[in-house]
């Protein structure tokens, strides 16, 4: 199946996705702040990132935005498939300055491929893998 990373600061919160993701048969990677994520998804090879949009640090729409154009910047004779930017999930709840739909509106508009407004149900996230990873094997 596939390999998918969870970037959250509230670890409990990406044990439960990574459980969930597992018994789906995906092998899941867990990181809890942006940089860590960034720095793996430049390292490793993904299919799918789910990333939260309120990180502190380097928080989820630029982490999404460096992706991004990381990937528009490189030239297709020289990437690897192994480097290529993984689909990309955006998930928020917001906060009290910043409302879900503003930060998951700037996340599609850099690039998130799909949203999730917290909290949201596992057969919506598991529906959302799904259709992604079925997606980029067609």
């Amino acid at each position: 199946m596939a390999r998918i990373l969870v970037i959250d600061d509230v670890p409990a919160f990406t044990a439960l996705l990574r459980m969930t993701l597992e018994t789906q048969g995906h092998h899941v990677e867990e990181v809890h702040d942006g940089l860590s994520g960034l720095s793996m998804l430049e390292r490793e090879p993904f299919d799918l990132a789910i990333v939260d949009m309120m990180m502190p640090g380097l928080d989820g729409i630029e982490l999404i935005r460096r992706l991004r154009a990381r990937d528009a910047s490189a030239s297709p004779t020289i990437i690897a498939p192994a480097i290529i930017a993984p689909a990309i999930i955006a998930m928020s709840g917001g906060t009290d300055d910043f409302p879900a739909a503003f930060s998951l509106n700037l996340s599609a508009m850099h690039g998130a491929d799909r949203v999730l407004y917290k909290p949201f149900d596992t057969s919506e996230l598991t529906a959302a893998v799904d259709e992604l990873l079925a997606a980029r094997a067609a």
